[in-house]
């Protein structure tokens, strides 16, 4: 019972669980003047400020600039990238979610001293409140995403379901990164800002705007740095049933790679970053109170 300790607490306290979700859905959203719409709008910013500077550079490569022996790398963009939009929004929406889990909890812990100096408070499940948070607007912002497929003639049918077990691979990826970086800045306030800029770069080292064969084309050896990084696998499975409709292979990193093989190495990092960061916070735990 020691080795699921943690997760005992986190089952019994659920109702807890909810109740500081709520307020924290509360906090952001009623007092302001738009509400909820605020989960809409500020995505939906980003969007088309995607939309608008990558639909500008594939444009670059029409074919009255390219040179007569063939078509440039932009055109080719725009060749099989049939609806911008649609590819771009089955990378970013998850990525925003993904970043609003990371960073939320990475703060919540060194910002709730007032709930952890409490003697019988249940400090496990202040992470999982920023993870639930941030998957409750992942699921509202897809729901608006499929409405908008619909609309525009692109929705998958029965695929769009798989949303939700690739919702629930996320969280296996993320939740033990959450509670490690929730940990660690308890004790060095530094790594907010860290890990911010080190998830920037990995937003662009992730084929979410682009293709990630304009790398791999010209630089061969990108092909096993797109492999090895597991923010690309996902971002691929969301394609790979909301966009391409052939949930087969993946084949957008240069390597034909079985979707099953990435659904194996997600689970597999997802649960040794898990086991780390509830070591971490486990051994970690009886120190925060000292410290917040």
């Amino acid at each position: 019972m020691r080795l699921i300790r943690m997760e005992i607490q986190i089952v019994r306290q659920r109702r807890l669980l909810w109740e500081l979700v709520k307020r924290d859905l509360r906090t952001r959203y009623i007092g302001s003047i738009m509400g909820l719409f605020w989960t809409i709008i500020n995505p939906l910013i980003m969007l088309i400020i995607y939309i608008f500077v990558f639909s500008l550079i594939f444009q670059f490569g029409s074919e009255s600039s390219q040179p007569a022996s063939g078509a440039g790398p932009a055109v080719e963009v725009k060749r099989q990238i049939h609806y911008f939009p649609t590819y771009l929004c089955c990378g970013l929406l998850p990525w925003n979610a993904m970043m609003e889990s990371l960073l939320g909890a990475t703060m919540i812990v060194a910002g709730s001293g007032g709930l952890i100096k409490r003697a019988v408070f249940p400090m496990a499940i202040l992470p999982m409140q920023a993870i639930v948070t941030g998957f409750i607007n992942l699921a509202i912002t897809m729901l608006l995403l499929g409405v908008f497929l619909l609309v525009i003639g692109q929705f998958p049918g029965w695929a769009f379901l798989m949303i939700i077990p690739l919702m629930l691979l996320q969280f296996i990826l993320i939740v033990g990164p959450c509670y490690f970086f929730a940990t660690v800045n308890v004790f060095f306030r530094d790594i907010g800002p860290i890990l911010t800029a080190v998830m920037t770069f990995l937003f662009w080292f992730t084929p979410i705007v682009y293709p990630a064969w304009l790398a791999t084309d010209r630089f061969v050896w990108t092909k096993y740095l797109y492999l090895a990084n597991p923010f690309s696998h996902l971002v691929a499975l969301y394609r790979a049933f909301l966009y391409d409709r052939t949930p087969n292979t993946l084949d957008e990193f240069g390597i034909s790679c079985p979707l099953a093989a990435s659904v194996v190495y997600l689970v597999c990092i997802g649960a040794v970053g898990y086991v780390i960061g509830k070591y971490v916070f486990t051994r970690s735990q009886p120190h925060f109170v000292d410290e917040v």
